[in-house]
Formats: C-alpha cells, structure tokens, sequence
C-alpha cells in the first residue's frame, strides 16, 4: 500500500485562503486585491491546486516555480496556473502586490464559455508559456473588471440576477484575458488541426493518469486511435512523442518528491508505481545520467 505522505498535496481554493488568512467569497471562486494580496509565503512546499488560476502583478516581483521551471513575475506580468500543475512560491519582494482570481473547472463549464466559444478558454489550456507581459492600459482593464467582480461577490447579494451579473464578469474576464495571451501566441495563425486537438486532448488526460497508467495504448485507445498516429500526432506539434511526453511527467514528479528528504528512494519508487527502487533508478539515471541519490545530493 503507499504512503500517503509521499504524495504532493492538493489543495482546494479555501485551503489556500485559509493559509493566508483569508475567508471564502465563494466556494468556487475567489478574488484577491491587490491591497490585501501582500501575504509572504503562507505554503512553502511544492503542491497542486483542484482548480485554475490567475496572478497579475501590480508592484514588485514574485518568483514561482511551475513543473520545475522558475517564473520571474514583476509589475504587469499575468501567470495562469493550470489544475494539476506542481508549483512553489519561492521569494516574494516586500513591495509585491497581486490582484489574483480563483475558479474551479465546475464553476467555467456552467458559463456559457463552453457552449459559445471554447476556444476561449481551450486556447489557453494548450499554452507553452503560462507568463505573459501586458502594457499598463491592460493590466488595468483585467485589474478593474477584478474589482468590479470582487465587489459583485460580496455585496448586493440579495439583488435580482446577482449570480448571473457574477457569471457574466467572470466571462468577460475570461474573453479579455484569452485575447491577450492569443495575441502574443506565435504561432497563433497555425488553427486547430487534427492532431493539435488530440494533443491537447492527450495533455490534458497524462497529469489525471500518468502515475497508473504509462503506455500510449492506454492514452490512445481512449482518444478512439491507434498508438502510432496518437505518438506522430502529439510528436508533430511538441516535437516529443507522446511515450517521451509520459516520460517526461514521471520525470517532473519525481525530481520533485526528491526534494524532500524525509522521503525514501524506496518509497518515491512506490509512489510512482516502479516495480522496485531498481526499476525507479534505472528510469531516472536513464532520463537524467545520474541515480536518484546522487541527483538528491545535488540538487
């Protein structure tokens, strides 16, 4: 049986406000202003969250860390965070202050996003860079629809259609936001092809199965093909298979429950579903020329 304590934890909206010493606006959304954003570092270790995300920056720097990359957030970046994505918040200046929205994905698919223009949204879940840069005018267009939406939640509660003028924001926001990450997409003139939507439909399955299940056939037969086209496909537009893709999951979590020393090789192993530590190490030194001891002494 394993061990619960080797797992990276998940946590829900309210667990993180509570961390931060905040109370719920509402059990499937949140909004953070900028003057009570000011908080330090409330969970240090690296976790997952059940829902999505997004930071703005209004003054000074923030450096997370997502899937084990390093984003360096300053006054007018936005970050989106997906569900499923490991992430720490390593420094945060004194003069830092985020305006940020929470939301789960039960409370986007009862917009009428989905029903009218899921590339909306769908666009920004297929995104390579989860960091943008906007001009002042932007960051104050997504700031004020923020506090307009913060406001909404918590006041004039017992008002006529007050879910739906929340609803409403909340898709606005959305649109706005999708409009600048799609026009700074490169390759935003490349439209949705065949073999981009099963990649992005393969990305979204591996962070729900990667840990159980790690072959292609497993991945493809429930997109309804075969393995070859599904590998070509996803190689195509990542320029990775989609076994690399696998691999590259297992190789993330890994590296990350190694950064914590009250856990055994032997039970990371487990964790992640290796037969034996032989079989855990002989996967990661081939991933990464080196054993998982000698990477843990390292890193």
């Amino acid at each position: 049986m394993k061990s619960e304590s080797v797992k990276i934890q998940t946590h829900n909206i309210g667990e993180i406000l509570r961390a931060m010493g905040m109370d719920d606006q509402h059990s499937e959304l949140h909004i953070i202003a900028a003057e009570n954003s000011n908080v330090g570092l409330p969970i240090p270790y690296p976790f997952r969250s059940d829902h999505f995300a997004f930071h703005i920056i209004t003054e000074g720097q923030l450096l997370v860390k997502l899937n084990l990359i390093n984003y360096q957030l300053k006054k007018q970046s936005v970050l989106m965070l997906h569900p499923n994505t490991v992430r720490q918040y390593l420094e945060v200046s004194p003069d830092c202050r985020v305006v940020s929205i929470s939301f789960t994905p039960k409370y986007l698919s009862g917009t009428d996003i989905n029903k009218k223009n899921i590339d909306a949204f769908d666009f920004l879940l297929s995104l390579v860079n989860p960091l943008i840069s906007v001009s002042i005018s932007e960051a104050d267009i997504l700031v004020s629809l923020l506090n307009i939406l913060k406001y909404k939640i918590e006041n004039d509660t017992s008002l006529p259609f007050h879910d739906d003028v929340i609803i409403n924001l909340f898709t606005a926001f959305i649109y706005e936001i999708s409009a600048y990450y799609k026009s700074r997409e490169e390759s935003m003139e490349i439209k949705g092809t065949r073999k981009e939507e099963l990649t992005f439909r393969f990305l979204k399955l591996l962070p729900q199965h990667f840990i159980d299940q790690r072959s292609v056939q497993f991945y493809a037969s429930t997109l309804n093909i075969t393995p070859k086209y599904l590998s070509q496909a996803v190689k195509d537009t990542t320029g990775k298979t989609a076994g690399e893709q696998i691999d590259d999951m297992i190789s993330i979590e890994a590296k990350i429950l190694l950064t914590n020393p009250s856990l055994t090789i032997a039970q990371i192993a487990d964790n992640l579903n290796f037969s034996d530590q032989f079989s855990f190490s002989k996967f990661f030194k081939k991933q990464f020329g080196m054993s998982p001891s000698k990477y843990r002494q390292t890193s």
